[in-house]
Parts: structure tokens; C-alpha cells; sequence
């Protein structure tokens, strides 16, 4: 029997079937290539969307700012895929939710660790890497230490 374990997560390379862009997403799309992690807060009562948008669901304030994250953020969830649902990804690879310092979830993958290491309240901290056509994803990889 082959020991699956061992296989330490790492970012899917380039050539891998791409996120699509908006106008209310090329903010955080942009950002990522400078690698900053940002999120958004309505600047009339403070809320976090849970995506992307253009008015607060919660006050119908059309001040959506961004804001720049820590990239510090904690494992809530995740799952270890050996079987990818595209050819172009390699396994094994770890989508996660990790929830983030400022009070917001990201959806993302795992890396720098074997998948047996991963365990709920990880802390974390983001890691850019190129995905092609000048698209960077956000990555989450264990603290150090």
C-alpha cells in the first residue's frame, strides 16, 4: 500500500482553469498581484460582505471600501482532494476555509505541509502564487514555529 500522507501540499501550477474577473472583483484580483490580501467594509456601518459588491446588504450604503488583510488567518475547514476535477491539477491538494483576523472567511488551498499535519485552528498566514495569464492566487500556508 502507498503511503499518502507524505505528499507535501503545494500550489497547483500554472495552466490551471482560471477565476473570472469583474468590475466589482478586479480590485481584489489587482491586489493579488501586488500580494496583498484584501477584503471589503461597508464605511457606513462596518460589515464585511461575504463577496464582492458594488452596496451594503446590510444598510444600502454605496461606500464599499477595501481594505488590506494581515493575511493572518486560522484553519476552520478543509478536505484532501487525490482525485482533481480538472487534468491540469496535481494531488494532493487541500481547499480549505480559514477564517481571517479581520473577521472574514477565505476560501482557499492549503500548502507547505504534509495533509496528515492539517488540523482545525492551524494558524495561517497567506502566500501568493502565480496561476498564468497574470493571475495570482491566494494560497494559505502554516505559521512558522
Amino acid at each position: 500500500m502507498t503511503d499518502l500522507t507524505g505528499d507535501v501540499l503545494a500550489p497547483q501550477p500554472e495552466g490551471i482553469p482560471l477565476p473570472s474577473w469583474s468590475e466589482v472583483t478586479a480590485p481584489y484580483w489587482e491586489a493579488a498581484r501586488r500580494g496583498d490580501l484584501v477584503y471589503q467594509r461597508c464605511t457606513n456601518c462596518g460589515r464585511i460582505p461575504r463577496r464582492p459588491v458594488v452596496v451594503c446588504g446590510s444598510c444600502s450604503s454605496q461606500g464599499v471600501g477595501w481594505e488590506i488583510s494581515s493575511g493572518r488567518m486560522t484553519l476552520y475547514s478543509w478536505t484532501v482532494v487525490w482525485r482533481p476535477q480538472h487534468p491540469a491539477f496535481r494531488t494532493p491538494y487541500a481547499p480549505a476555509i480559514a477564517e481571517v483576523d479581520e473577521g472574514w472567511w477565505l476560501v482557499t488551498s492549503v500548502i507547505g505541509c504534509r495533509p496528515d499535519e492539517l488540523t482545525t485552528g492551524m494558524p495561517l498566514h497567506v502566500a501568493f502564487h502565480a496561476a498564468g495569464d497574470g493571475v495570482w492566487l491566494p494560497y494559505a500556508r502554516p505559521e512558522a514555529g
